[in-house]
Order: C-alpha cells, then structure tokens, then sequence
C-alpha cells in the first residue's frame, strides 16, 4: 500500500534478507518533508539540515513499511539513545547514508527484533579499523587484496551495526564494536551469511548470539 507524496518503494531484494513476514523499503534520494508527521516535524526541526534530511528519509521508509503492516499515521520519535520508537507490536530497524536509506518493520509475532546498516565502502579507510575492528578482523583484512579491504571493513562495521540495533530492543545496553567478532561462512563475503561472535558476556545472553545469522548483501 503506497501513500501518497512518499518516495520511498517496496523492496523485495532486501525483504529476502529476513524472515518471511518482513518488510523492506528503500530509497534512492529525498524525501519531502510531508511525510512527516507534525510531532516528527517538531521532535527534528531544530537540528541541522543534514540531520533533518537523513530522519526525513529514513522515517519516509519506514512510514511506508508500517503502511504495509496496517499502520498509518504513527509518529516515529526516538529515545534516549536515538532509537526510533516503533509501536508496541512492531520490531523494526533504519539506516541511512548518502543517496540511500532503508528500513525493514515486521510484527514482533514475527521477529522479536531486527538490524538493518548500509556503509559507503570507502568511508570505512584503513584508519577506522582499530575502533570497529577486533585484533582477528584486522589481520584477516590485510590478507586481502588492497582494493577488497574497504569492501570486506565496511561489512564488518555494518554487520555491527545491525547487531547493535538488533539487540537493543532486547537489552536496552550498549554493546561496543569490540564485544562482538564478525565471523563470514565464506571469506572474502560476498552475500550469504556471517556469525555475531561474543567477545564478552552480552546482555542479550549468549545463547541467543550463538545462533544468530546475519544475511548480507554486497553490490
């Protein structure tokens, strides 16, 4: 179900990711600011336009996948640690970066939680990888190729990323880039499936960390 003035599309390549029952929507440029709610508007308007912009886009894919799920209307604020504040039934996740945002949403029948991040490859340089990386993840990246390094690095703090805001509907903690190690089934990853290794004791419990599989996507 479309709603008008929204920009933001259905998409089926991202859905396949996560389990069936899932929605996904993208968007490729901006978004207008009518497909803010009025308290959207107010919650965001006293920030940077850049800010504005990036909550504008990622609000419009996620209006359109609550949209989906029967919703609409719904003012998605954020918490304390900028969370959006999906309804009580809706498990759902954002990203944004230049050109580009997502979100998936699916009933907490469903998922209890979700994580979706998208990087621009050459954002994540060398220099990055001390903060995002373990000591394992770094030397596996300089065995690579040079000109794979950044890809493999970007999914890396990706993945973490997704994790974090997977988890933290469960643990409302913070989880570092340094407790969690990214394990691909297959090296270098391509698409397919990775591994969330803890590193430390995490909030979540590490019995459901052991068994999460991450899908992924590479272009």
């Amino acid at each position: 179900m479309s709603t008008p003035g929204n920009p933001a599309q259905l998409s089926l390549d991202l859905a396949a990711l996560f389990p069936a029952g899932t929605v996904a929507v993208t968007l490729e440029g901006p978004a207008p600011l009518t497909v803010l709610t009025s308290d959207e508007y107010d919650f965001i308007s006293h920030c940077a336009k850049k800010r504005i912009d990036d909550f504008t886009r990622g609000r419009a894919c996620a209006r359109r996948a609550l949209c989906e799920l029967g919703i609409q209307d719904f003012s998605l604020l954020s918490g304390a640690a900028r969370e959006p504040l999906w309804p009580p039934a809706i498990g759902g996740s954002i990203t944004h970066t230049t050109g580009f945002a997502a979100a998936v949403a699916a009933r907490r029948t469903v998922v209890a939680a979700v994580g979706l991040d998208c990087e621009v490859i050459e954002s994540v340089d060398e220099d990055l990888w001390s903060r995002i990386c373990t000591p394992t993840e770094q030397a596996r990246l300089r065995g690579l190729p040079e000109g794979e390094q950044s890809r493999q690095a970007a999914l890396i703090f990706a993945a973490k990323e997704a994790f974090y805001k997977c988890q933290f509907p469960v643990s409302r903690e913070w989880v570092g880039f340094e407790d969690v190690s990214i394990e691909p089934l297959h090296w270098p990853a391509t698409e397919g499936s990775l591994r969330i290794i803890p590193q430390t004791p995490l909030p979540v419990g590490n019995e459901w960390v052991s068994a999460l599989l991450v899908s992924l996507s590479i272009p």
